[in-house]
């Protein structure tokens, strides 16, 4: 790569196939709406296999290159952020992201598999949002209190039933009455997303979520 470069080669960045999902009413709510309460969504880039979006992804998850996440949501954070200054007569800075987020909390793994990989790539993404928005992560909150398979090759149904009640809340004083980004690699059926979102509605009073996923499925 060329030393203007970071993390994926400009001739491949701009092949990404993006979602655009960077106002209200995208693809990404539309997966969600209906299913929990939330107040913006969005992802960078959709997730289509063979393809360079989901080759860096596995690579991220499966090859021991986390950094590449990183250096993917430094990339979203600095293009949403360029929403975030619109001209005279648009919507204020305040309507755009990163909103009025207070914390990110990244989509935890089993600890057995934390183990095992020896990183989350879900924390790698709000590592490379952290740089860019300058907001704290809050990782001992929300944790995936049940070791499941994977999910690949399961249907629609198959992984709400499969994620249902898979994690729990600690400390929930620590995210009371603040508005919470959630963060993960990919949004597929978004099973993962509402199993999480019902976890942090039940046991945080006040909480207000807000998702960002740097793929999603088409």
């Amino acid at each position: 790569m060329l030393p203007q470069e970071e993390g994926v080669c400009l001739r491949c960045l701009g092949r990404l196939p993006r979602v655009h999902a960077e106002q209200h009413d995208n693809a990404v709510e539309a997966r969600l709406v209906g299913r929990f309460p939330f107040e913006h969504a969005t992802s960078f880039c959709y997730y289509t296999r063979p393809g360079s979006m989901s080759s860096a992804v596995m690579q991220a998850k499966y090859a021991d290159r986390p950094w590449i996440n990183t250096h993917m949501a430094r990339l979203f954070a600095r293009e949403l952020s360029l929403f975030a200054d619109p001209p005279s007569g648009a919507a204020p800075a305040s309507s755009q992201w990163p909103f009025d987020i207070d914390v990110i909390v990244p989509i935890p793994v089993h600890p057995l598999r934390l183990m095992w990989r020896g990183y989350n790539q879900a924390a790698a993404v709000a590592e490379g949002l952290r740089d860019v928005w300058h907001l704290p992560i809050e990782s001992r909150c929300l944790i995936r209190s049940r070791y499941l398979r994977t999910q690949v090759g399961l249907s629609g149904q198959e992984r709400i039933l499969h994620e249902a009640g898979s994690f729990t809340v600690r400390h929930p004083q620590r995210l009371a009455s603040r508005h919470v980004l959630l963060v993960d690699d990919v949004l597929t059926t978004g099973s993962t997303m509402v199993a999480a979102a019902d976890a942090l509605l039940s046991a945080v009073p006040g909480v207000r979520i807000s998702v960002l996923t740097l793929a999603m499925a088409e």
